[in-house]
């Protein structure tokens, strides 16, 4: 039994330091499937550069992406392509690839957030790789239905150069529909909308 237990508290601390660790350069998003977010934020004057990405909800589950980094005091830019993994109302696996100063590298890790009160939400996350980590906490705060403000801080490192620094943003969300999307009788039907 104790053995047992062990084991649960280990998988537990394990899950909650990828989820909830020093905490992906984005803003962690819940979506619905047709969704479309586009990011755009800027670093804070010790990590100065952008950074913008898309996510779409394509399925219930899964949600993919891709970002583009300019980290101009530490000389690099970096492209990720991500798939996102829901398993749960507030939890998601994430897998993708990272490249910069031409080299790859495959990455995975995971993401976690939740609701504070009707205009705030909080997300973490890590991801890791050779060669690679990189964490973030965040607040979104609602500025309308389809527009947010982002408050980031995140930890990274490819190779030997790290950024580390405040991120402000904005988050905007299109509906340009979806495959699969459900109707009122709940059967499926292939929506775009425009």
């Amino acid at each position: 039994m104790l053995k047992k237990r062990t084991k649960t508290a280990a998988v537990s601390f394990f899950c909650t330091y990828l989820m909830l660790g020093t905490a992906l350069a984005a803003p962690v998003k819940n979506l619905e499937i047709g969704d479309l977010n586009v990011d755009f934020m800027i670093h804070n004057s010790n990590d100065s550069g952008s950074n913008y990405n898309f996510d779409y909800k394509i399925t219930h589950s899964l949600t993919v992406g891709f970002e583009k980094s300019n980290w101009r005091s530490a000389g690099y830019k970096a492209t990720e392509t991500y798939a996102q993994f829901n398993f749960g109302p507030s939890s998601r696996f994430i897998v993708g690839n990272v490249s910069m100063d031409s080299h790859s590298k495959p990455f995975w890790g995971g993401a976690t957030g939740g609701i504070l009160n009707e205009d705030w939400d909080y997300y973490a996350s890590q991801i890791i790789g050779s060669h690679f980590r990189e964490s973030q906490v965040g607040l979104n705060y609602k500025l309308t239905d389809d527009l947010k403000t982002n408050f980031t801080y995140r930890i990274s490192k490819f190779n030997d150069k790290k950024c580390d620094g405040f991120y402000w943003g904005l988050s905007y969300r299109f509906n340009i529909g979806g495959i699969n999307k459900e109707n009122d009788e709940g059967d499926s039907e292939i929506m775009f909308g425009i």
